[in-house]
């Protein structure tokens, strides 16, 4: 009685139909892939502050610096996660422009902070980056999958906007980013701002200095 019972359990059954919204890129067929740009544009970002820190004296200069790195080491990631490995599926100029967008974010932030407080600023520019915004960052899995409220939270730092424009220009094209896109932005004008505050203040004191030897 019993297996039989269980056999008409089983044959009652509902079959399950799952159909992808949105089906997955034939060169992530798992969708974990995506993942694997969250790394080099963090640390892309972290290694683009570290140099023109380093390297470069002056705002305007280091500046420059910025820009230029981010639009070249974001075309080198774009080309070699969209066209050779083909991670990312959306389109190609709008995920240059994420890459650039989310190096400049660090690398401004890394460099103006140093700018301003010293060496300390590039650690503390890496903590906030690092070690505050890419465990948070949802690379690997939907926001939602972490614990409230840091899911929410991890789409307002770096790597969180990031991970979501390039998951959204892949996947879903017509879903609003426009928050995505302003968290991008905004950290690099505080990067920006950090500088151009650093650099006031040098010549402040460069002036205060000549006044007082006059």
């Amino acid at each position: 009685m019993k297996p039989s019972r269980a056999n008409t359990h089983m044959a009652a059954a509902p079959k399950v139909t799952v159909t992808n919204v949105v089906p997955l890129d034939s060169g992530d067929p798992r969708g974990a892939n995506l993942a694997l740009a969250g790394l080099p544009l963090t640390m892309g970002g972290m290694i683009g502050g570290i140099l023109v820190s380093l390297l470069l004296r002056g705002t305007r200069s280091r500046l420059l610096g910025v820009f230029i790195y981010a639009a070249l080491a974001g075309l080198a990631v774009t080309l070699v996660l969209h066209t050779w490995f083909n991670v990312l599926g959306g389109n190609f100029a709008l995920e240059w422009l994420v890459a650039a967008l989310s190096l400049g974010a660090t690398a401004s932030l890394i460099s103006g902070l140093q700018a301003l407080v010293g060496g300390p600023g590039i650690g503390i520019g890496a903590l906030i980056t690092m070690f505050i915004g890419n465990p948070i960052s949802s690379m690997n899995a939907p926001k939602e999958f972490l614990p409230e409220p840091w899911g929410e939270i991890g789409q307002f730092f770096v790597p969180g906007a990031t991970g979501t424009l390039l998951r959204d220009l892949a996947y879903f094209p017509d879903a609003p980013m426009a928050r995505a896109w302003l968290v991008l932005v905004g950290w690099l004008v505080l990067g920006v701002t950090l500088s151009l505050v650093a650099g006031a203040r040098a010549r402040a004191k460069s002036r205060a200095a000549g006044a007082a030897g006059a």
